[in-house]
C-alpha cells in the first residue's frame, strides 16, 4: 500500500523533499531494515508499533525510510520537522458515507425514524 507523507513547505524544501513524500508499505529491504535498526534501534514492527501509538519516533522512522528511497540522504539523527504538519495519508482509502446526525430525517423520506410507538403516549 503507498502512503503519502505530508511534510510542511518548508521541510519539504529544506530537506529537499518531493510532495508528496511516498512511502510504500508493501516493500521493506535489507539495506533499509539494517540501516533502521543501525541509527534507531527500531525494526519494522517497532516503527509501525511507535506510528500507531503516535510516537514521533514512529515519524521520524517513517519520513526517514521515505526520504531514504527518495534518493534524500539526511542523517537521522539531524532528521527534523514540524509534528504538526506532519501527516500520513492513504490516497486509496475510500471516503466513508456521511454519517446523518440521529433523529434526523432517518428514512430519507422526511421521517425521524422513530416508530409511533416510540414517540410520546398521546394524551386524551
Amino acid at each position: 500500500m503507498q502512503l503519502h507523507i505530508i511534510l510542511s513547505a518548508e521541510d519539504r524544501e529544506r530537506l529537499g523533499a518531493p510532495d508528496p513524500l511516498l512511502y510504500d508499505s508493501s516493500t521493506w529491504k535489507v539495506s533499509e531494515a539494517t540501516a533502521l535498526y543501525k541509527v534507531a534501534g527500531m525494526n519494522r514492527s517497532d516503527m509501525h508499533k511507535a506510528l500507531r501509538e503516535g510516537n514521533p519516533e514512529g515519524k521520524a522512522a517513517l519520513t526517514w525510510v521515505a526520504l531514504r528511497r527518495a534518493g534524500v540522504n539526511v542523517r537521522y539523527s539531524e532528521l527534523d520537522f514540524d509534528l504538526l504538519a506532519w501527516s500520513l495519508d492513504d490516497p486509496n482509502a475510500e471516503d466513508e458515507p456521511e454519517k446523518q446526525p440521529e433523529g434526523e430525517d432517518g428514512d430519507g423520506e422526511g421521517n425521524s425514524g422513530a416508530l409511533p410507538s416510540e414517540g410520546p403516549t398521546p394524551q386524551p
